[in-house]
């Protein structure tokens, strides 16, 4: 199967985007962003020539109530299965997840407010996952050429989507903000994030499309690589 038998679809929502993955007849989504999201969503699909019935699946990069915070109304609107790591799907289940860590200064605050004030805006709607992923899925089972990899760092369960045209979807293992690094401000292990992003850099990439800014070429990623691991670790 080619690249040229798919297509990727950036929807922009507040403050995150999501991707669509898609051809006509079908497509896969990943991550859903906040709670009402599920809106936007369906009207990037309509205006791609896809009902809801054809979303096939939505994978959660991980589960921050910016990503998963409306994939419980997609799944009831759509029928659509839902895939998230194993070791996040109780965090699913439960519509909450801590916030992690800041890697710098300023995230460290932000931070420190937000485990004070946060929790109510991080809850969202909870539900069972149809599907849990471990260290690798071939997405070939949904008929699309492409890998659901696990690379924890960021959540213990983060994961980036991989396909063969070498379009990388990240969620928040990258960021994408101008003038900024790469390197996510928060991670709940940060030694477990520089090695997964040791194993990305071994990957046949060619552009990473991150949850927070804008994407860029995979050798942005391996410009900024050296002097994270040094700054890091």
């Amino acid at each position: 199967m080619s690249e040229a038998t798919y297509k990727v679809h950036r929807i922009g929502l507040v403050n995150v985007s999501v991707y669509l993955i898609y051809r006509p007849g079908e497509a896969i989504l990943v991550d859903s962003g906040n709670r009402g999201s599920e809106v936007k969503i369906l009207e990037a699909l309509e205006k791609l020539g896809l009902e809801p019935k054809m979303l096939k699946l939505l994978i959660l990069t991980h589960a921050h109530y910016d990503h998963a915070g409306s994939a419980r109304k997609l799944k009831e609107l759509t029928g659509c299965r839902i895939m998230i790591h194993r070791s996040e799907a109780h965090r699913f289940r439960k519509g909450w997840t801590p916030i992690p860590s800041g890697t710098r200064w300023k995230a460290k605050l932000i931070v420190a407010l937000g485990r004070i004030v946060g929790r109510r805006i991080m809850k969202y709607p909870g539900t069972e996952p149809d599907l849990v992923a471990d260290e690798l899925f071939n997405l070939k089972s949904f008929s699309f050429p492409g890998q659901v990899i696990h690379t924890p760092g960021h959540t213990f369960g983060s994961m980036i989507v991989l396909m063969d045209g070498g379009e990388l979807i990240s969620g928040d293992t990258f960021f994408g903000l101008e003038n900024k690094l790469h390197f996510p401000p928060f991670a709940e292990d940060q030694k477990a994030l520089l090695r997964s992003w040791g194993a990305i850099r071994e990957m046949q990439a060619k552009t990473i499309y991150p949850a927070h800014g804008r994407y860029f070429p995979f050798e942005s990623f391996l410009a900024e690589y050296d002097s994270a691991l040094e700054r890091y670790s």
